[in-house]
């Protein structure tokens, strides 16, 4: 009764891992077709969030300098999204992927797989998108993002396991 009870527990997690690895990937691509000036200015909104939490005079500020600020941090800003979302999206797909049953390098490689295929798609994407160009160093970027949201999932459900075997 236990394994059963185990097994309609790990597939209801499953399921809504999946849910949530789909509705990750549906959230990165609305953000890969905005025009280039509408991404431009969410960019600017974060930069110029950071500039009020880091920036102890921010809001002293000219209109014009605290535009000129969140301009000079927009690369970092943009390149930062990247990573942290395709992060998210590659704990997500580890989470949903992950059983006990299968060997290491499959419980890695597959979630993996997923993520890295889905910046491929998602840059070739951004070149049909007014403004936009999908470039070779955000699929290493995104990736790269991936690989360490399944490591650290991994990590997770690995100290998870042991604990629950204690």
């Amino acid at each position: 009764m236990k394994a059963l009870i185990t097994k309609l527990n790990l597939n209801r997690r499953k399921k809504i891992f999946w849910v949530l690895t789909l509705i990750c990937m549906i959230v990165i691509f609305c953000f890969s077709s905005k025009n280039a000036e509408d991404s431009t200015e969410d960019s600017h909104k974060v930069g110029k969030t950071i500039g009020y939490i880091v920036e102890y005079d921010f809001q002293e500020w000219t209109p014009d300098a605290q535009e000129r600020y969140a301009e000079r941090i927009d690369h970092p800003v943009r390149k930062t999204a990247h990573f942290l979302e395709y992060m998210l999206l590659g704990s997500l797909a580890a989470y949903a992927w992950y059983d006990a049953k299968y060997r290491k390098h499959i419980k890695v490689l597959v979630p993996f797989g997923i993520g890295a295929v889905y910046a491929m798609t998602d840059e070739l994407h951004q070149i049909l998108v007014s403004g936009r160009a999908g470039m070779v160093t955000d699929v290493i970027l995104d990736s790269s993002g991936v690989l360490l949201g399944v490591i650290l999932a991994s990590l997770v459900m690995l100290g998870v396991t042991k604990y629950l075997e204690d």
